[in-house]
């Protein structure tokens, strides 16, 4: 190799470096800001002096002994950057005041076809009141289970944005909606950046449909509903059903984090679909953008495919002025009511 050319590879080198470094000290500065359990204001001083003392150990040059050190110095920047990601990376989730909708954590025990599920919610939710907080003990036989919804309800006017669910069907009319979720401490609001840096909790919802569905139509102005049938094979959403009920005993002994990209809504529905639903690539955005997902499950074959997108999203979203579920006698009632126009 010619002296350029080693001149050349040894500046790369340490663009490289120095590029890792800089991200690298901007990711722990985030990940300080929202390390819980850390009071505020260390957290606030914490998240400003990290990155610059980091960034001023490895790049500024300076003169006499600090400039002879230079190598020390960033030896010293990389150790810190090290421990705080060891330390990053071990942390666990801990406990805290949660949202009364929330308060509870579901869990569910599987003997042979019936599945038997603890704190399953079916709260009241009435528009300008605080909601009612139900909990019961619910148990569904998997030898009847019909069929399942996907559930998706955007968000607003952006179309990327959206909330996805499953509801699974029973022969008796009740079904089973699972949600996956951030969990909210009291006074918080869900923030997509704090969910990729270890911040908040996942949260395996189970409920009824007059809780959950109608928790978002409640709203002023009421969410969007959208209900598509997935096509697949009885045995498929059974394996599908009991993995997702083993996900929610897996959280229930050992709380984990949310995040926004690799355990979300969208992300953790799919990551626990069986193989039958057809593994969808990584690099696919509709993986990761389920307000973009519907055509996804229409080249899956897992939703109507004879139509387009669009057409189908029209079709299959919940009329204006849904009459609310508690002048129904049961939840099976109400959901019964809800696809009487599909």
């Amino acid at each position: 190799m010619t002296r350029a050319a080693a001149g050349t590879l040894t500046a790369i080198v340490r663009f490289l470096l120095g590029a890792a470094v800089v991200v690298l000290a901007l990711f722990c500065a985030l990940a300080i800001h929202y390390w819980l359990g850390w009071p505020d204001r260390v957290r606030e001083i914490g998240s400003f002096a990290f990155p610059v003392a980091v960034l001023a150990l490895w790049f500024v040059p300076g003169a006499g002994l600090w400039r002879r050190w230079l190598w020390r110095r960033r030896a010293v920047a990389a150790a810190l950057i090290a421990l705080l990601m060891t330390a990053y990376v071990a942390k666990e989730p801990i406990d805290r005041d949660w949202i009364d909708l929330q308060a509870k954590s579901p869990s569910a025990v599987i003997d042979g076809d019936r599945a038997t599920i603890v704190n399953f919610r079916d709260a009241v939710h009435r528009p300008g009141e605080p909601s009612e907080v139900r909990w019961t003990t619910e148990t569904f036989d998997l030898a009847q289970l019909t069929g399942v919804d996907l559930i998706i309800q955007p968000f607003g006017g952006v179309k990327a944005l959206a909330h996805v669910m499953l509801s699974f069907g029973f022969a008796d009319g009740r079904h089973v909606v699972v949600s996956i979720e951030a969990r909210r401490v009291k006074g918080g609001r869900f923030d997509a950046l704090a969910g990729l840096f270890r911040h908040d909790q996942i949260y395996p919802e189970l409920g009824t449909e007059r809780d959950l569905f109608w928790q978002r139509l409640a709203r002023v102005p009421p969410d969007e509903i959208q209900i598509y049938p997935i096509l697949a094979p009885q045995a498929a959403m059974r394996a599908y059903f009991e993995r997702l009920l083993a996900f929610v005993n897996e959280v229930d002994a050992r709380p984990r984090f949310y995040s926004t990209l690799r355990e979300s809504c969208m992300t953790t529905l799919m990551n626990l679909a069986p193989e039958s639903f057809m593994p969808v690539p990584w690099h696919d955005v509709r993986r990761w953008v389920p307000g973009y997902s519907l055509s996804l499950f229409q080249q899956l074959g897992l939703v109507d495919s004879s139509v387009s997108a669009e057409t189908l999203r029209q079709s299959r979203r919940l009329r204006d002025g849904v009459t609310a579920p508690w002048h129904f006698p049961s939840d099976a009632a109400w959901s019964a009511y809800l696809r009487k126009d599909f």
